[in-house]
């Protein structure tokens, strides 16, 4: 199993990936946090077919520019096994009905950077499998990911349709993504409130498109320059963009951001159930190249493999810094 610590130690800083150092404060508790930070206005979207279809008039365009918007979860669609599996991944078996949620903090996942995390420097502990290995899983969770990462990957092809990436272009740019295929995650989250520590740090996501099941605000990103709360809202997913899509459009009239975004330390009283979250991470295959779009030429950049590293080695340190 991969580290954080290994990951750090093999990234190759790209003076092209690699963007300007951040000024950020230091991550607040979540009451503070309620108090300075207003929600941000978040474009409310749903699909129809595999059109992906906004409420107000421009709303595509400014959720490309803010790097989040509201997804409807759509009909049929039952979250309710991850939501059981995010609460209860972190316990021991307890002999009753949610046993098959339970024990995930000593499965044995196969492959590089899978399995249970505790975080040194934050609340979070996470359990992250690839799709490789869902079958680990309980049936219907497997089922969850497999809807959540086709949500994620319409997401995807609607965005590079809507910035005009041409189509032939689609499966190279993003490691075989947009045919089902690249790299395919899910992340378990519970954060811990008893730990006197920050939720998680500010960072940005390395990948493609993260779609984010969550439940209460406590989620902050910096947008045009301001930090807002990313909050959630009833009967819908929370999508964010990733850098890999934020480096193939940079060049493009209308480029997508992967805004910088973490999460607040979570503070509860007694009897108060902790924070928990889930997501799938869509990312190209870690064989792959990322790439620049220009006058509808794809330019490499760097490989996918060195990417992810250096992006992954700025998210869990403790140097307050990204």
């Amino acid at each position: 199993m991969t580290t954080a610590n290994s990951r750090t130690a093999r990234a190759h800083f790209h003076p092209t990936t690699a963007r300007a150092p951040v000024s950020l404060p230091p991550m607040p508790g979540e009451q503070q946090a309620q108090a300075a930070y207003p929600p941000v206005d978040l474009e409310r979207s749903w699909f129809d077919g595999d059109e992906l279809l906004f409420e107000r008039e421009g709303g595509f365009d400014r959720a490309l520019a803010k790097g989040f918007f509201l997804l409807r979860i759509p009909d049929g669609l039952d979250t309710g096994p991850g939501d059981r599996f995010a609460a209860h991944f972190h316990e021991d078996p307890a002999s009753d009905d949610l046993d098959p949620y339970r024990g995930y903090r000593h499965a044995d996942v196969p492959g590089t950077y899978q399995g249970y995390f505790d975080r040194e420097h934050d609340q979070w502990e996470n359990f992250y499998i690839e799709r490789v290995n869902w079958s680990l899983l309980p049936p219907e969770v497997t089922e969850l990911g497999h809807r959540m990462t086709g949500l994620g990957v319409a997401v995807l092809c609607a965005v590079l349709r809507h910035v005009q990436v041409p189509q032939d272009l689609w499966s190279e740019v993003s490691g075989g993504l947009s045919d089902n295929g690249g790299h395919q995650m899910l992340a378990f989250n519970h954060f811990r409130s008893q730990k006197e520590t920050r939720g998680c740090k500010f960072h940005r996501d390395s990948g493609w498109v993260t779609v984010l099941r969550s439940f209460e605000p406590g989620l902050l990103a910096l947008i045009d320059g301001e930090l807002g709360a990313v909050n959630p809202e009833p009967g819908h997913f929370i999508v964010n963009f990733g850098s890999s899509l934020e480096v193939l459009t940079s060049a493009l009239p209308r480029p997508v951001r992967a805004n910088v975004h973490g999460v607040v330390s979570t503070e509860r009283s007694a009897g108060r159930a902790d924070r928990i979250s889930y997501v799938t991470f869509l990312d190209s295959a870690l064989d792959g190249t990322v790439y620049r779009l220009d006058h509808g030429t794809a330019h490499p950049v760097q490989s996918v493999a060195d990417f992810a590293a250096q992006e992954v080695s700025r998210t869990y340190d403790n140097d307050g810094a990204l």
